[in-house]
């Protein structure tokens, strides 16, 4: 089998990339899997590994693609408004993933690097736009609110 240039790898990866970001966002981030996008591209499990050795490197796609929608849903004009964006925002399909991987993902033993950053960098955005407000009991209410929220979703 024929070897690929550098460049082609990288422009594979940006369409891996793309694919995953496309899955996740729309079923969530337990639908991105190795099978899964063996069998949108057509490739095999094998093959994939050699762009993402483990499950945890297809969070690599995500990054710079999640803070933007969180961002774009949210209303910063008042707690308030910014407590009815959140919920509003529940109800998005794009939104309640980014909430649902985030919740997940704080679950875990060890939460990913990207996570911790990603909620960061949040509590930080709110703190900048509603400076009269605490950011982080915010955050904590909301994502607490996000829980029973998606737990009773229909």
């Amino acid at each position: 089998m024929a070897r690929i240039t550098q460049q082609q790898k990288e422009e594979n990866k940006a369409n891996y990339n793309a694919l995953i970001v496309k899955i996740f966002l729309a079923e969530g981030w337990s639908s991105v899997t190795y099978d899964r996008l063996a069998k949108e591209t057509g490739l095999r499990k094998s093959t994939l590994q050699g762009y993402y050795p483990s499950n945890s490197d297809f969070a690599v796609a995500l990054k710079g693609k999640i803070f933007p929608i969180i961002a774009a849903t949210l209303d910063f004009s008042s707690k308030d408004t910014f407590i009815q964006s959140w919920e509003r925002g529940l109800s998005q399909t794009e939104f309640s993933m980014v909430i649902r991987m985030f919740i997940a993902n704080a679950a875990m033993k060890e939460s990913h690097p990207q996570t911790k950053a990603g909620v960061t960098k949040l509590i930080e955005l709110v703190a900048h736009k509603l400076p009269e407000e605490n950011a982080l009991q915010l955050i904590d209410s909301v994502m607490g609110t996000s829980v029973i929220k998606l737990l009773f979703a229909d």
